[in-house]
């Protein structure tokens, strides 16, 4: 018998993501941020438990998905539960170590102190306005025309890219959710300035759109609050 190279992790992880009902799942339990069994995805997605079931443990030998067994309360067997890891994908051709990186980048900064951090400030909130700037140049809208419906349909749409698990909107007033922080990893290494470079990438994207009136972190996953949750005022 021959022998065959082991598949290439990365490869391994582009085959199981690449099924389009496979990724919808493990984003549902990303989302949800809480354990989910096989008949609550075969609810959710309308599919036989069986196919369920190989669905989950794809998404688990790529460890994107951990499980335990857990008593029911209604007798018999414990079930398996499914939750998501704190696992992160990369993905890349070749390998590349962003994480890294970004790890060099913040630590250089902190090594300035508060001239660093406000250099990291000023550079997030260039880069919120750059992104808000790229989207209406893609889509060919002038930003001085614009309507007050329109600018709230962009940062609808532009929701989707900054993760925003939720967005209340009340005339001139928006309140938006974050259960999954986008710079979850890099936080780890100095908290104050990652999240100082979150809310200045938000807070110009909303500048560039709206005279903003205040614009106020009101709970911080930092602070052991299960969401990082924002409001905005805005004066147009």
């Amino acid at each position: 018998m021959g022998c065959f190279p082991k598949m290439d992790p990365t490869l391994k992880i582009t085959g199981v993501l690449s099924d389009p009902t496979r990724y919808s799942i493990y984003q549902y339990v990303c989302e949800t941020k809480r354990e989910v069994s096989v008949q609550n995805i075969a609810d959710e997605f309308d599919l036989h438990p069986n196919v369920a079931r190989l669905h989950l443990s794809k998404l688990e030998e790529i460890r994107v998905l951990h499980s335990e067994l857990k008593k029911t309360g209604k007798g018999g067997r414990p079930g398996k539960l499914y939750f998501s890891s704190d696992e992160v994908v990369q993905l890349s051709f070749p390998k590349r170590d962003f994480a890294a990186l970004s790890e060099v980048a913040i630590r250089s900064l902190m090594k300035l102190g508060q001239t660093g951090y406000n250099i990291l400030v000023e550079t997030g909130y260039e880069y919120g306005q750059e992104m808000v700037k790229e989207y209406l140049q893609s889509h060919r809208l002038e930003l001085s025309i614009l309507t007050k419906a329109e600018k709230l349909k962009m940062i609808l749409e532009l929701a989707n890219s900054l993760e925003f698990n939720s967005m209340d909107l009340q005339s001139n007033q928006f309140s938006f959710q974050y259960h999954h922080c986008p710079f979850k990893e890099t936080a780890l290494i100095e908290p104050a300035f990652v999240c100082g470079l979150h809310n200045s990438i938000l807070k110009g994207g909303f500048e560039i759109l709206f005279n903003v009136e205040e614009f106020k972190q009101e709970e911080s996953m930092l602070n052991q609050c299960s969401t990082c949750s924002y409001h905005v005022i805005v004066t147009n």
